[in-house]
């Protein structure tokens, strides 16, 4: 059996990530809009193995969903649930797509709008305070701004100290880098962290702050 050298051939190849699955609705839609932008005329993909006008319709469906869903009624939430996941799973096929035809070269697969694999998230990790909330059982949560974020994801662990196998909860996702939380029981330790979601991807989540609940 013939032996290949394997020397200077870099095995992980490129991928596009399937970070935007996670995002929030309204951060969805701008990333999805971008693909949409990047990918016109794109002289890389012309031969999509999903028509552009479908993933136009696509995010066109979820933006006439957000309004009707404004109102807070069941149906028009359920509605909205559905197109988002019809949406996510076309632009799950185009990037399935964009890796077949880019074969792990990156400047391909950013030139979609997708990210890649090896592009990192160029952001530290964001610190964050803890304070009093103005009620029993609250905790107010302040994040350092970061230009380019546009969520907070708030996850939260109750104890004294963080066991290396701690499974956090996620308490809140949200757009403000200011979060209360409420229920919490007096006089018990709670410890609590946070990650920004970006146009480049989720960063780590920070270093875990502890807090005395009053």
């Amino acid at each position: 059996m013939p032996i290949y050298p394997t020397q200077g051939i870099d095995m992980r190849k490129t991928k596009v990530v399937l970070d935007f699955v996670k995002y929030l609705v309204a951060i969805k839609v701008e990333f999805y809009l971008n693909v949409i932008a990047k990918l016109t005329a794109n002289v890389y993909f012309q031969t999509s193995d999903v028509p552009l006008s479908s993933l136009v319709t696509a995010v066109a469906n979820i933006q006439a969903a957000m309004i009707a869903a404004e109102d807070g009624g069941y149906t028009a939430k359920s509605h909205l649930k559905d197109v988002v996941k019809a949406a996510d799973e076309l632009f799950i096929r185009e990037a399935r797509y964009i890796d077949r035809v880019s074969n792990g070269d990156e400047t391909m697969i950013l030139s979609s709008g997708f990210h890649a694999s090896k592009h990192p998230v160029p952001f530290n990790k964001p610190p964050i305070a803890a304070t009093d909330g103005e009620h029993l059982g609250s905790v107010k949560l302040v994040a350092k701004q970061d230009p380019h974020g546009r969520a907070c994801i708030w996850q939260m662990y109750k104890g004294s100290i963080v066991p290396e196998d701690a499974v956090w909860m996620t308490i809140a996702t949200t757009t403000s880098a200011t979060y209360i939380h409420e229920g919490l029981i007096s006089a018990q330790y709670y410890f609590f962290r946070m990650a920004i979601v970006t146009p480049e991807g989720t960063t780590d989540f920070c270093d875990p702050i502890k807090k005395l609940v009053v």
